[in-house]
């Protein structure tokens, strides 16, 4: 692990734990539940090499504990075998051990949890209400409500409502509703030949990556295998992704969209996306476009769609030029 990488709270407990040692550890690690036991222990197995100034970062104590002439340590699947092994009883840290060597299996809710909302909601827009409420009651909850943004207006209290009074599912009805999502998932990702593991990580990937970086690698696909870019392309920016725009960059968003894609694209957005906008809005155009989306009515999830890729496609155009600044590499076009 080097320097300059932001630390998360779990990088710096696991450093921590490994710098201790299992005995100065264990009074820690006993108070511990399974589930966090396991977050750290993952996390202490993939540190690798820990720099001094990383050291450093984590806490001066630590620093002066571990002076070496040596400024690099190494942390190990072992450090956390020794740990466990030391803190906790043999029977839970031997349970413990072994599901953290097991490879995860995605299950569907997982797989469906990680894809982009639009994608979910276009995979399951023609379903019965009740099926609706089933599969979103069993994905990830903040993704569930964005896929149910995205839902026709007249669907979407008729889907809330029913999940609201599911209790109890019959095993047979979530297999066959599991397999006939693992057929329309393997169908979708399909037309690029690649999975959908493969997919998540191309993208994941791609966004990490400086623009100087990603740009050349876009186009060098788009060309290669036009239909994969254009899967690629889609995800790397989306329509919720223009929260973490600045009021500069919506401002100038504004001075080149028609008020009539935006109000179309804002009906399948989220809520904080709207206020995005209309905080940079004067008062009366603000009170204008929410009315013009009040009236509308309800629009096909297409039509939503067709309008969001409208004003991304003008953003990513904006940002090519130097106008705005997108956050990341989502703007690649």
């Amino acid at each position: 692990m080097k320097g300059g990488k932001p630390l998360t709270g779990e990088d710096k407990a696991a450093i921590l734990l490994f710098a201790l040692g299992p005995e100065a550890s264990a009074p820690l690690v006993q108070t511990m539940d399974d589930k966090m036991l396991k977050r750290l222990g993952s996390r202490m197995a993939d540190l690798g090499k820990i720099e001094a100034e990383v050291l450093n970062s984590v806490t001066e104590e630590y620093l002066e504990l571990h002076r070496s002439a040596d400024p690099l340590m190494r942390s190990s699947q072992n450090d956390v075998v020794s740990l466990f092994r030391y803190a906790i009883e043999t029977d839970r840290a031997d349970r413990l051990l072994n599901e953290l060597n097991t490879p995860k299996t995605l299950t569907i809710w997982d797989k469906l949890s990680r894809l982009k909302p639009e994608m979910i909601a276009n995979s399951i827009t023609n379903e019965h209400p009740q099926t609706l409420a089933l599969i979103l009651g069993h994905i990830d909850s903040g993704v569930a409500s964005r896929v149910i943004a995205l839902l026709p207006e007249d669907m979407q209290l008729s889907v809330v409502m029913r999940m609201s009074k599911i209790e109890t599912v019959p095993k047979e009805l979530v297999r066959d509703i599991e397999e006939t999502l693992e057929k329309e998932l393997a169908d979708m990702q399909g037309e690029s030949g690649i999975s959908f593991d493969g997919m998540v990580s191309v993208v994941d990937i791609l966004k990490g990556l400086e623009k100087e970086v990603a740009r050349p690698i876009l186009d060098q696909l788009r060309d290669k295998d036009e239909r994969l870019f254009a899967q690629v392309d889609r995800l790397l920016l989306i329509f919720e992704d223009l929260i973490e725009l600045s009021d500069r960059d919506i401002q100038t968003i504004l001075k080149h969209i028609s008020s009539d894609d935006l109000v179309k694209a804002m009906k399948g957005g989220s809520d904080d996306v709207a206020d995005r906008f209309f905080d940079n809005m004067s008062q009366r155009a603000a009170e204008i476009m929410r009315e013009d989306m009040s009236v509308m009515g309800p629009m096909k999830l297409a039509d939503v769609e067709d309008a969001q890729q409208i004003v991304l496609k003008i953003i990513r155009k904006l940002d090519d030029d130097g106008a705005i600044t997108l956050s990341s590499t989502d703007d690649m076009v």
